[in-house]
């Protein structure tokens, strides 16, 4: 991966993590949320969504930050948001929207 990410670049890969809201605590992140395929999705300017290329994964082991990598070509874009929706029933965890400003 390409280094450092800050500013996020366009067409250039881009890591960050994130903690999810507990939906069974409330004001408390879910500690080792499940993730599954089609919970995480990326819309390139406005586009469809569609799954990241790789699932993103709690890193450390059993912890809160859910650690998530793009590609260079997920980052080809003016804007990119990521979507974070639990697709189970009840909820695990909250939803969470992401948006990411590209530049040169």
């Amino acid at each position: 991966m390409a280094a450092p990410w800050n500013p996020p670049k366009r067409a250039e890969d881009f890591e960050g993590s994130v903690a999810l809201a507990d939906m069974n605590s409330a004001g408390s992140f879910k500690a080792n949320p499940t993730l599954a395929s089609g919970d995480v999705k990326i819309s390139k300017d406005d586009g469809a969504f569609a799954n990241l290329a790789t699932l993103p994964s709690v890193a450390p082991a059993s912890g809160v930050a859910v650690k998530f990598a793009l590609t260079g070509t997920e980052m080809t874009a003016d804007k990119v948001v990521i979507t974070f929706i639990d697709q189970t029933s009840p909820k695990e965890w909250g939803d969470l929207v992401i948006t990411i400003l590209t530049t040169a």
